[in-house]
């Protein structure tokens, strides 16, 4: 923001209102970025969207409560580095997946009949016509 006012004179000023504050702006920009219903946006909308509230009289919008992020440009070996760690946890995700296909199948235990226990009833209706019928 100082290299654009240094370049131009009439936006200086503006910055320079005490009413104003970089850290009104960057409330301005998420209320901005909240009310289009974006997630995103690129580094050249954030900084016209600032230019604009020092430009403009604008009324003091509500305090936004969010997460700003910033991205930054990642070097060829930080670009080299994510990618690798990438490849090993899909390998390692892949190997998860191939082990997790090939572990048995869990299967209900089988009910056996079995002879009771010794001291246990056996659970037998008397016959009152004898051990013929």
């Amino acid at each position: 923001m100082e290299e654009r006012c240094a370049s131009d004179p009439i936006l200086a000023i503006k910055y320079a209102n005490p009413a104003k504050s970089l850290e009104k702006a960057l409330n301005y920009v998420a209320h901005e970025v909240q009310k289009s219903g974006l997630t995103i946006m690129d580094s050249d909308s954030v900084f016209s969207l600032i230019l604009h509230y020092y430009d403009e009289n604008l009324e003091d919008v509500p305090n936004v409560n969010c997460k700003i992020a910033v991205a930054k440009e990642l070097t060829d070996t930080e670009r080299a580095e994510a990618k690798e760690q990438a490849m090993e946890q899909y390998r390692e995700e892949q190997l998860r997946e191939i082990r997790r296909q090939n572990q048995p199948k869990a299967t209900a235990p089988k009910h056996t009949a079995t002879a009771p226990k010794a001291g246990e009833e056996i659970n037998v209706q008397p016959n009152l016509f004898g051990d013929d019928f």
